[in-house]
């Protein structure tokens, strides 16, 4: 790399931490001043679930990239599926853990 590329890279880092600072602290900053709609503010509480959902469905469903799996010799669904149960009927979220990760084990080993 030349020391121009260099350069290129460091304004472009420079460029994405000041477009990172700006968009995180605006709303620390504008503080109660600025008010949301309701209807935004409701929609914006179920932004972490999405974000999640939208990073582990498919990481359950695809497999290398190829086709969804929705078979039930697929592990990762069995483990999803043994979350879900615990998940359902006890709201602690360790015990939803393990018991995915127990289920998706078990799975792995025995199919």
């Amino acid at each position: 790399m030349t020391w121009l590329d260099h350069l290129w890279m460091a304004v472009i880092l420079l460029g994405l931490a000041a477009a990172t600072f700006v968009t995180r602290t605006s709303f620390l900053l504008a503080g109660s001043r600025i008010r949301l709609h309701p209807r935004a503010e409701a929609a914006l509480r179920y932004a972490p679930v999405c974000t999640l959902a939208a990073i582990v469905v498919p990481e359950i469903l695809l497999h290398g990239g190829q086709s969804v799996d929705f078979s039930l010799l697929n592990p990762r669904m069995i483990g999803a599926a043994g979350a879900a149960v615990w998940l359902l009927f006890s709201r602690n979220i360790v015990g939803c853990m393990a018991t995915g990760m127990l289920a998706f084990t078990l799975a792995r080993v025995l199919l």
